[in-house]
Parts: structure tokens; sequence; C-alpha cells
């Protein structure tokens, strides 16, 4: 079998050229198709956390939150990246820093 192999090599044509390179560009338009349909779901995933996340805000006025709740609605991702950064973070960001730690407890003074 493997004393034919050069002789199978010289029978490539340009047809069979052409079937590799198709097969090349299906395997790739698959790949590309795969990647962009993920993307769009955690696009999606995200767009709807961050409509929860937004209908759920504890110490957001009402109105504030109807305008972000619209915003995010007809901006669809760009909308959810936008509420993330100019209210999810910040607030996230106070949070965090009005967070009250008890103070360590006393060292025993050595006599």
């Amino acid at each position: 079998m493997l004393s034919q192999l050069p002789i199978l090599a010289q029978f490539a044509g340009p047809a069979d050229t052409a079937v590799g390179v198709g097969l090349g560009l299906g395997i790739g338009f698959f790949l590309l198709f795969f990647a962009l349909i993920g993307t769009g779901l955690a696009l999606f995933a995200f767009w709807v956390w961050m409509l929860i996340d937004c209908a759920q805000a504890p110490e957001e006025p009402a109105n504030n939150r109807v305008a972000w709740i619209l915003i995010l609605v007809f901006t669809s991702w760009f909308g959810a990246l936008l509420y993330f950064f100019i209210v999810r973070q910040p607030r996230l960001a106070r949070t965090r820093s009005s967070i009250s730690y008890p103070p360590p407890p006393p060292v025993p003074s050595a006599r």
C-alpha cells in the first residue's frame, strides 16, 4: 500500500484541489457559524441578567428603574453594557465600601 502513495499523488488535479478548498471553507463557515451563535447566546444571557438586576435594584428610584428598563429593552446588549458600567459597577462599589467589619479583639497586655 505504501508503495502506491507516490503514484496516487500524481493524480491530484484541479478538481481534487477544489474539493479540499471547499471542504476547508465549509469547516471554516461551520466553526464561524457556531462561534457567532455562542456569542449571541452569551450576549442574550448578559442582557437578561442586567434586565433582572435592574428590575430588582433596591435603592434605585422607581423613575430611574423604569427608564433603565426601557433603555435595556430597546437597545439590547448595548444598553446592558451601558447599564453594567454606569449603574451596576458603582452600586457594587458603594455596597462594598459601606460594609463595616467589627473591630479586632483587643490584644492582651503582657504583665
